[in-house]
């Protein structure tokens, strides 16, 4: 697999975040994304890869994180067991979105995150 779509770009998350991309844009993950997480975020990957495409489709929070190479978070609480499993995507200098990262997120790290307006609600 060189790289497979996930997911698009909705119009509420550009229009949230105020993106300067078309809705509908697609987000991709690549084998080396994917060995990421394996390797890096084992426990996320085994409970959660496979629900990539739900948390891209229906986030709880989205946001932007980070200052030299911003991404952009899609955060969803699992109801089975409380958890919030945040996928980040950011783009190449090519302009294509690629699933970067997925790993867990704290309930205090996502309050404060709410309480500094980095996350917005869906």
């Amino acid at each position: 697999m060189e790289r497979k779509v996930i997911g698009y770009f909705s119009e509420n998350v550009v229009k949230i975040l105020s993106l300067s991309i078309k809705a509908g844009t697609p987000i991709y993950i690549s084998d080396t994304n994917i060995t990421h997480i394996r390797e890096k975020h084992t426990d996320v990957y085994i409970k959660y890869f496979g629900n990539i495409e739900e948390i891209i489709k229906e986030p709880d929070y989205i946001g932007i994180a980070g200052v030299h190479a911003p991404s952009i978070e899609y955060i969803k609480r699992f109801d089975w067991d409380g958890k919030l499993v945040n996928v980040a995507v950011r783009a190449t200098k090519s302009g294509i979105y690629y699933l970067r990262s997925m790993f867990i997120i704290e309930n205090g790290r996502l309050n404060d995150y709410l309480k500094r307006g980095l996350l917005f609600r869906t």
